[in-house]
């Protein structure tokens, strides 16, 4: 009889689940979905950014009410200094961007926009001038 009850409480302690090689499962695996979670966050995040990077380039030289708008929202949600989840700076910093070095390029960029939109409307009235001219002369 002692034999079986030898045999049972080794078996026991066999077959026993090891609390310690749970706690490191669970360590292990917790890591990697928490890894997960951020993978996926940060790709929602470069999402995010590259929309709003897209509004703001595409609708800036594009004029109409709805694009005006979008630029608009795309403009404001680049230069709010607020501090939400996905607020421009908290995207930036996540992505390991500088916020305000992305800001400074993408108003270099509008301003280059804008000086275009001048040269080729100021290139636009020449010609027009210079054609009116032959006309007259022929």
């Amino acid at each position: 009889m002692q034999s079986d009850n030898h045999a049972d409480s080794v078996s026991q302690l066999i077959f026993a689940p090891d609390p310690l090689s749970r706690f490191q499962y669970e360590k292990v695996h917790g890591v990697k979905q928490q890894q997960a979670d951020q993978q996926a966050l940060r790709a929602l995040m470069l999402a995010v950014l590259e929309d709003g990077i897209a509004c703001f380039q595409g609708y800036c030289v594009q004029p109409s009410r709805t694009n005006q708008r979008l630029f608009q929202e795309a403009d404001e949600w680049i230069h709010s200094d607020e501090d939400a989840v996905f607020s421009f700076n908290n995207v930036c910093e996540t992505l390991g961007l500088h916020p305000e070095k992305l800001r400074k390029g993408l108003e270099e960029w509008q301003a280059k926009q804008a000086a275009a939109r001048i040269e080729k409307r100021s290139r636009l009235i020449l010609n027009k001038e210079k054609c009116g001219k032959k006309l007259r002369l022929a």
